[in-house]
């Protein structure tokens, strides 16, 4: 169907699904609307960077690690994903980076796109295991919010790696009036289905601190918190 007929006609929809007499339910299913189109979004918007989503481009936030991580470090880069970011901190930190990720073809892209002599990607659920040896740091980027038990992750991190630092960063709740507008019309708040939480500052520095991390360094960016915690 031609686009100059389907808009209107996605439109019409839209407007009666606001007209609905039950004023909770249109919100609920407009909500739901929403959500869909976002997801097609960031799938379109993968394609259109070549297999890369742009939010690594546009928000820098690979940034943030990289300004913090020093020369010749030895990096776990926990939840790696595609590879991105841990190939940014070997090319432009110069660390030596090891990427867990349990994401079969997460680590296919990874190891065909970002191959380097300091970079090593490993199959792993890190909730079983973690890499031996010392790590100088380790990072999490948008991998805390997914894990159910933190506090004891977080610990079991910081003895068996035994970083001078741990780099996080973590979607914030209250980066849109939407998310609390979800939970009053019954609809699970947080963005990603299998999240098991989304923070404020306050609830991330007291998990944080469960955890025997203090956060020495915390940036409120693009709806997320950036942070950096050192162990006790």
């Amino acid at each position: 169907m031609p686009l100059w007929l389907w808009r209107p006609l996605s439109r019409l929809w839209l407007s009666a699904l606001r007209e609905d007499p039950d004023k909770r339910r249109a919100v609920r299913e407009l909500l739901v609307t929403y959500d869909d189109v976002y997801r097609e979004l960031d799938l379109a918007a993968i394609v259109y960077e070549g297999g890369v989503h742009p939010k690594h481009r546009l928000t820098r936030y690979h940034d943030f690690f990289v300004e913090r991580v020093q020369p010749g470090e030895r990096v776990l880069d926990i939840g790696s994903g595609k590879g991105e970011l841990a190939h940014d901190l070997v090319v432009r930190a110069g660390a030596r980076v090891v990427g867990v990720d349990h994401d079969p073809n997460h680590l296919a892209f990874a190891r065909s796109h970002y191959a380097h002599a300091d970079l090593e990607f490993r199959a792993g659920d890190v909730l079983e295991s973690l890499p031996g040896g010392r790590f100088d740091v380790v990072v999490m980027s948008n991998v805390l919010e997914h894990l159910g038990p933190r506090v004891e992750f977080l610990r079991g991190v910081t003895s068996a790696a035994r970083p001078r630092a741990i780099l996080l960063r973590v979607p914030l709740y209250e980066r849109d009036w939407t998310v609390p507008l979800k939970a009053e019309v019954g609809l699970a708040p947080y963005w990603d289905s299998d999240h098991e939480t989304e923070y404020d500052e306050a609830s991330f520095r007291g998990e944080l601190g469960d955890a025997g991390l203090d956060v020495s360094e915390l940036l409120v960016r693009w709806g997320e918190i950036w942070a950096v915690a050192v162990p006790r």
